[in-house]
This record gives structure tokens, C-alpha cells and sequence, in this order.
């Protein structure tokens, strides 16, 4: 095989697409509690699963039989000695990355918007407990968000992709 770094990555890359599981957990005071992936989401508020994650997880799991066959080809691909490059498995871990941000862009301006100041963290991974003073009343909310196993996975696996980059440069 003349491509190995390149057909473990597509293979790993695979094995990723097909675990059915979220890469991270958000849960806001168990009012609202999301599990998402590039390829599922489950949203549950007050205990209630929203409809609309379902609708999301139906769309999302086209494109994860897309991402499926594809890699699944390059795979054999790059077994044979052809590869081809196909860098969606490496962006979407590294794009997860921007979740704590977008989260800190929620939770500290929006809220301001309607007189509520909140202090979110930036990063965290765990739990945190966030207060905030509302019409004179403090309200704090328990914040717990980290990433799985399933995570940690794709972004290891996200890590041979430049790796397969230069084999496939150097062999060419």
C-alpha cells in the first residue's frame, strides 16, 4: 500500500461518520439541553425533545450518508494507489472549536440587548454556574458543556490530515 497515512485517515474518517453519537453536550440549567454533531442534533427543552431536532437530524444524516460514500471511495482510492484529497473530516472538528465562542456571543450580548447582563466565560469544559441580576432578583443557572469522546475521535483523526497532504506531495 503506497498510501497508508492517506487510506488510515479516509478509513478513520469513516469509522467517525458512522458513530451515531454527539461530539458535544450543552445543557443550560436543565432548561434547554442540546447533543450535536455535524451529522445530529437532539434538543430537548424542559425535558421535551423539540421536533425541530429531528427535522435537523433528518437533513444532517443525508449529508452524513454523503460524507459516508465519499470517504468510503477515496478510501479504495488511496488504497489503489490514486488518492484524492477531501478535507470535510478535517475542518468540521476544527470548526467545532468555534462552538465556546459563538456560545460566549450568546449568552453575553444577546442577553444585554434586553437589560440582563450575564457573565459568561469564554471557555470552559464542565460545569459552571452563571449569576445575573434580572429586575433586582439574582438568578443563577448551571452551565455544563463539554466535548465526547466522539470529539476527541474526529479531532485526532483530523490530525493525520495533514499529514496525508504531504504523503500525497511527496509521492506525486
Amino acid at each position: 500500500m503506497k498510501y497508508k497515512i492517506t487510506t488510515l485517515y479516509y478509513i478513520l474518517a469513516t469509522v467517525v461518520t458512522v458513530i451515531p453519537l454527539p461530539w458535544w453536550y450543552y445543557n443550560a440549567g436543565d432548561i434547554i439541553r442540546v447533543e450535536d454533531s455535524p451529522f445530529q442534533i437532539l434538543i430537548t427543552f424542559l425535558g421535551d425533545r423539540l421536533i425541530l431536532s429531528d427535522v435537523i437530524t433528518f437533513l444532517l444524516t443525508g449529508f452524513r450518508i454523503y460524507v459516508f460514500v465519499i470517504l468510503i471511495s477515496y478510501a479504495v482510492q488511496a488504497a489503489r494507489g490514486n488518492p484524492k484529497i477531501y478535507s470535510t473530516m478535517f475542518w468540521l472538528p476544527v470548526l467545532y472549536l468555534l462552538d465556546p465562542v459563538i456560545l460566549y456571543v450568546l449568552f453575553n450580548f444577546i442577553p444585554q440587548l434586553f437589560d440582563v447582563p450575564m457573565n459568561y466565560p469564554l471557555f470552559f469544559f464542565g460545569t459552571e454556574t452563571i449569576s445575573s441580576n434580572i429586575k433586582g432578583e439574582q438568578v443563577k443557572i448551571e452551565f455544563v458543556m463539554y466535548p465526547t469522546y466522539v470529539y476527541w475521535l474526529s479531532l485526532a483523526t483530523a490530525l493525520l490530515y495533514p499529514f496525508s497532504r504531504i504523503e500525497i506531495k511527496r509521492r506525486k
